[in-house]
């Protein structure tokens, strides 16, 4: 009996144990999608923004052609994250005029991953990813 309990002890570790890892490893997202090589920027107006898990979407349409308006779709991060840098639910609202830089998508469809928003006062939105928070940079002597 002894040896019976310690098989199956050692069989529910060995299952704990490997579903612990799993987790991390289904949560990692790639950014393949992405061209992280090329930074490109558009003008246009805001027609959505989603704020929600696990990542916020910026919306924008860009006039192509007179009377032609082409649909961009851009992935952010989490809202803790965007929270980090800086946004906030109403950052942005539909109509608002935006510029986008971003990383393109490799096959060519209209739309990436946000690396910054300007207003069309020329303010940015937040943090860019990548630069350190205000808190964390020490002020000059």
């Amino acid at each position: 009996m002894n040896a019976r309990w310690s098989i199956g002890a050692a069989l529910i570790v060995a299952t704990l144990g490997g579903s612990i890892g799993i987790a991390p490893v289904s949560a990692h997202h790639s950014f393949g999608l992405y061209d992280m090589g090329k930074t490109v920027e558009i003008d246009g107006t805001v027609a959505q923004m989603e704020w929600s898990n696990p990542h916020c979407w910026l919306f924008v349409q860009v006039g192509t052609a007179p009377g032609a308006e082409t649909s961009y779709g851009f992935e952010m991060t989490s809202v803790g994250e965007m929270t980090r840098r800086g946004w906030k639910k109403t950052a942005v609202k539909p109509g608002d005029k935006v510029k986008v830089r971003y990383h393109p998508l490799r096959d060519g469809r209209t739309g990436g991953l946000m690396m910054a928003v300007i207003t069309a006062d020329g303010r940015a939105i937040g943090r860019i990813p990548g630069a350190p928070n205000p808190q964390d940079v020490a002020p000059p002597p």
